[in-house]
C-alpha cells in the first residue's frame, strides 16, 4: 500500500508537467506540485515500515538526478506480477501502474525539463530533512545517491550562477556531509561488508562533488554580468562556508576515508590554492579580490590540516590527513616562494603586485606558526638521518622548515 501511494504521488507529479497554472516568469509552480511538497514530509515511514525509507528516498532522488523513476523502471515487472490480480477483477493497482508506464517519456529527466527547477528547489531541503531523520542503516545505503544528487544540483551554478538551486543544494550538502562524517560504524547495522562498500561509494561521491564544485565553481568568475554587491557578498560567504565545512568538518573529523580519497580531497584544496601563483605577473594583478581571497583561504586551510595543535579526540584520523597534506603543502610552498623569486628578478626595481606579496607573506607567516607532530614530520621528504636527529632532539615540530631550507637559501642568495 505504501508503494502504491508513492506511485500515485509520482503519477500526479508527472501529470502536472504541462499544467496550465505554471508560470515560469512569475516563479510559480503548479498547485498540484505545491500540494505534493506539503504531503511528502507526511510520507515519513513509521517504525513498522522502516524498510520503506530506501524506496522513498530513491523516488525523491530521481527528480534531483534527472533519472528515470524507480517506479517507472519497475512498472513492467509490477504489471506482470499483477496479471493474476487483473484476472480476479482487482484492476485498479495495475491500471495505475499502466498509466505510469504509458506516460514514461522524456519528462522523467528533470534536468531537461524547465518545469522541474522550481519544484526541485523546494524539494531539496525536504528530501534532506527526511534523509537526516532516517534510521542509520537506511541512511548508509542511500547516502552515496543523496550526495550525488545534491552534487548535480550544485553544478547548475556553472550554467546559472544567479540561480537559487545551487545555493540551496550547497547548504543542504554541508548539512548532510557533516552529519554523515560523524556517523559511527556501530549505528549502521551488523553487515560490515555492506557498510564498507556503501561508505567507499559515499567517499567517492564526496570527492567527486568537491572536485567539481569547489575546484570548478568556487573562487571563480562564472559570468560576464557584474553581480550586485549583496549577491557577490552572499556568494563569497557561501563559498567560504563550503570551504570551512570541507576542512573543519570533513577532513579533520573523518575517521575512515580511504587514503586515495584523502589525496583527492587535499589536492582539491591545492588546486584552488594554486590559482594565484599560476597566473603570470602581467595578469595576476587583474584577479578579482574574491578569487584571490578564496585561493588564500584554501592555502591557509592546508596549513591548518597539518598543524598538530588542532588534534584532539580523533587523533589517528587527523594524523592520517596531516601526513597526506604535508607533502602537498611543502610542494605548494616551494612553488609560491619560487614564483616570488622569479617575479622579483624579472621586475627589478618595479613593485610586485599586491596579490603576489600577500600570498608570499601568508606562506611565511603560516610556516612560522606551523608545528608538526612526529608522524607528520616523518612523512616529509627529507633524509632519514635528519629525521632521526630531529626525533632525538625533539625538534620534529619545525621539520617543515628544514625541508624548505634549499628554497629559503635560494631566496637569500
Amino acid at each position: 500500500m505504501y508503494l502504491r501511494l508513492m506511485a500515485v504521488m509520482h503519477l500526479m507529479i508527472k501529470s502536472s508537467m504541462n499544467s496550465s497554472d505554471y508560470d515560469s516568469e512569475l516563479g510559480s509552480i503548479p498547485a498540484v506540485q505545491r500540494g505534493i511538497l506539503e504531503i511528502i514530509p507526511m510520507l515519513r515511514p513509521t517504525t513498522m515500515l522502516s524498510s520503506m525509507w530506501s524506496p522513498l528516498l530513491l523516488e525523491l532522488l530521481c527528480y534531483l538526478n534527472g533519472e528515470e523513476s524507480p517506479l517507472h523502471r519497475n512498472s513492467k515487472e509490477i504489471r506482470e506480477q499483477n496479471s493474476d490480480a487483473l484476472a480476479n477483477g482487482t484492476k485498479r493497482s495495475s491500471v495505475e501502474q499502466g498509466h505510469i508506464n504509458g506516460t514514461g517519456t522524456k519528462g522523467d529527466t528533470v534536468v531537461g525539463c524547465g518545469w522541474g527547477i522550481l519544484f526541485i528547489e523546494k524539494l531539496v531541503p525536504i528530501m534532506v530533512n527526511l534523509f537526516l531523520e532516517a534510521p542509520p542503516n537506511e541512511r548508509c545505503s542511500a547516502s552515496p545517491q543523496v550526495i550525488q544528487g545534491l552534487g548535480r544540483c550544485m553544478n547548475t551554478r556553472r550554467d546559472n550562477p544567479r540561480g537559487t538551486l545551487w545555493r540551496v543544494s550547497a547548504e543542504c550538502f554541508n548539512r548532510v556531509v557533516t552529519d554523515e562524517v560523524r556517523q559511527e560504524n556501530a549505528e549502521c547495522g551488523s553487515d560490515m561488508n555492506s557498510y564498507r562498500l556503501s561508505r567507499a561509494r559515499f567517499w567517492k561521491e564526496v570527492a567527486d562533488v568537491y572536485e567539481t564544485f569547489l575546484v570548478g565553481s568556487c573562487g571563480r568568475v562564472l559570468s560576464s554580468d557584474v553581480p550586485s554587491a549583496d549577491s557577490a557578498t552572499a556568494d563569497e560567504s557561501l563559498e567560504m562556508t563550503v570551504l570551512t565545512v570541507f576542512g573543519d568538518s570533513v577532513l579533520k573529523l573523518q575517521k575512515e576515508a580511504p587514503v586515495e580519497v584523502l589525496q583527492r580531497l587535499v589536492n582539491c584544496l591545492d588546486r584552488c590554492a594554486s590559482r594565484t601563483g599560476s597566473l603570470p605577473i602581467q595578469t595576476v594583478g587583474l584577479l578579482p579580490l574574491h578569487c584571490s581571497r578564496f585561493s588564500l583561504g584554501c592555502l591557509q586551510m592546508m596549513f591548518s590540516l597539518c598543524s598538530c595543535i588542532l588534534k584532539t579526540s580523533s587523533y589517528p584520523a587527523v594524523s592520517e590527513t596531516s601526513k597526506v597534506s604535508i607533502s602537498i603543502l611543502t610542494k605548494r610552498c616551494e612553488v609560491i616562494l619560487g614564483q616570488f623569486l622569479a617575479d622579483e628578478n624579472d621586475l627589478g626595481d618595479r613593485p610586485l603586485p599586491s596579490v603576489r606579496i600577500e600570498e608570499t607573506v601568508c606562506v611565511l607567516q603560516e610556516l612560522a606558526r606551523l608545528i608538526l607532530d612526529i608522524e607528520t614530520a616523518n612523512a616529509l621528504n627529507i633524509p632519514l638521518y635528519l629525521k632521526d636527529a630531529l626525533r632525538e632532539n625533539q625538534s620534529h615540530g619545525r621539520a617543515h622548515l628544514l625541508s624548505l631550507l634549499p628554497t629559503f637559501s635560494e631566496l637569500v642568495v
